[in-house]
C-alpha cells in the first residue's frame, strides 16, 4: 500500500515536471533573454500594460503608436518574459514596463541565414522547418532563455531561434 502512494506520488510529480518544461507560458516571468519585438499600433491607439500578468491588475503604463498617419505603425518593445500568455515589456524609450498579451507581439523572420522553427525550445527540439530569406510574420506567446515560442499559418505553433523587429529587416 505504501509502496503504490509513494509511486503514485512520483509519477504525479513527474508530470509536474513534465507539464512546466514544455509550456513556457506557465514558467517564471523572467525566463528570457530581453529582445526586441514589435505591436502594430494605428495612431491614436495604445496598449495598457498592468502591473501583473492579468486583466484585472492596475494598469502601469502603456504602449502607444509615435507616429501619425493612417495606416498605423510598428512600436518597438522590449520583452523580457512571458507568463501564462502575457508578456512582460518595457517600452523603446524606457519609460513604461509591464505585462500584456503576449499574442499582440509579433517578430518577423527577415534575418541573414536561416531561421530553425522547432517543436520545443533549444537544438534537442525536433526541427519542423529552416525558412530562410522570407517574410514570414510570427504572433509571440511566449518566450524561455534565447526562443521564441510563436504562431504563424504557414509554421503553426513553434519555436524559433533568430528574429527581427525592425521594419527594414535585419539582413547584413
Amino acid at each position: 500500500m505504501i509502496r503504490a502512494m509513494i509511486g503514485t506520488v512520483a509519477v504525479l510529480a513527474g508530470f509536474a515536471v513534465v507539464e512546466r518544461s514544455v509550456d513556457v507560458s506557465t514558467g517564471q516571468g523572467d525566463a528570457c533573454t530581453p529582445t526586441d519585438s514589435y505591436t502594430w499600433l494605428q495612431p491614436g491607439e495604445f496598449v495598457p500594460l498592468r502591473a501583473e500578468p492579468a486583466m484585472g491588475a492596475p494598469v502601469v503604463g502603456r504602449v502607444q503608436a509615435r507616429v501619425s498617419g493612417t495606416d498605423g505603425a510598428r512600436t518597438i518593445v522590449r520583452l523580457s518574459g512571458s507568463q501564462g500568455g502575457w508578456a512582460r515589456i518595457s517600452t523603446a524609450d524606457g519609460e513604461a514596463q509591464g505585462w500584456m498579451p503576449a499574442d499582440l507581439l509579433m517578430v518577423d523572420a527577415r534575418v541573414s541565414g536561416p531561421v530553425d522553427v522547432r517543436s520545443r525550445p533549444g537544438v534537442m527540439g525536433p526541427k519542423l522547418a529552416s525558412l530562410e530569406g522570407g517574410e514570414e510574420t510570427f504572433r509571440v506567446l511566449g518566450c524561455r532563455g534565447a526562443w521564441l515560442h510563436v504562431i504563424s499559418a504557414h509554421t503553426g505553433d513553434a519555436w524559433i531561434d533568430r528574429w527581427c523587429a525592425k521594419e527594414e529587416g535585419c539582413r547584413g
